[in-house]
């Protein structure tokens, strides 16, 4: 549309290297890059990357990165990031990073790292990170951080900044000196372990991973039952 593309919403745009228009409303493909001023709908694929001021409803594909103003309903992909300002309904997967500021209700996946502002109502899982302002579902990833949290977050290191906290100092049978640090929420904590014994004859250290969930017997949440499964490793 020469100098009016970026007036015009398109039902069909293929763009060489790349396009710059009002919006889309059926299927746009750019060997670089596509720029959207306002809405997208159904498909847009990039060879780099997507960018669109308004929503995304559909499919929104890059080789690198995708990033949307607004929000997104249905499935975003990229090689390296996705970036939505608003909120995400759906499926979100990157390569390496999504950051999703307004919340996210579906599945957020990614190699290294998922970032939410808000809520999650779904599925959290990163090879590394994740991190979410309230979880009300699943996070898997390497360390989990969640200000909040009425689901389950499984991984090496779970921290709830208002949930679960608690450092144990204990003794048993093989070593006098033990300490577990247990975060989560109480439906289900990870727990570090570690312990030595340092006599001269026979020195020994340990440590190890497991987990736990707390069942609360009275209304005043002070009496409960944790169930906990542990692993540890001796070192002599």
């Amino acid at each position: 549309h020469g100098k009016l593309s970026s007036q015009v919403v398109n039902n069909f745009s293929l763009n060489v290297l790349g396009g710059y228009t009002a919006g889309t409303n059926g299927l746009e493909i750019g060997g670089l890059f596509n720029i959207d001023k306002k809405e997208v709908k159904y498909v847009q694929v990039a060879g780099l990357f997507n960018s669109v001021g308004g929503k995304v409803k559909g499919v929104q594909i890059a080789g690198i990165n995708n990033m949307v103003q607004d929000s997104v309903i249905g499935f975003q992909a990229a090689g390296i990031s996705n970036y939505v300002k608003g909120k995400t309904t759906g499926v979100q997967i990157a390569g390496i990073s999504n950051h999703s500021s307004g919340g996210v209700k579906g599945l957020q996946m990614a190699g290294i790292a998922n970032l939410n502002k808000k809520e999650v109502n779904g599925v959290q899982a990163a090879g590394v990170f994740n991190y979410t302002k309230n979880l009300k579902g699943v996070q898997v990833g390497l360390i989990n951080i969640a200000d909040s949290s009425n689901g389950y977050s499984i991984g090496l290191i779970n921290i709830v900044l208002n949930g679960y906290h608690k450092l144990s100092i204990y003794n048993n049978e093989v070593m006098p000196v033990n300490a577990a640090f247990k975060t989560g929420n109480r439906k289900l904590y990870s727990i570090l372990l570690g312990g030595a014994q340092l006599t001269d004859s026979n020195k020994i250290y340990s440590y190890g991973y497991g987990i736990g969930s707390e069942f609360l017997l009275n209304k005043r949440k002070t009496i409960s039952l944790n169930a906990e499964l542990s692993a540890q490793y001796l070192y002599l």
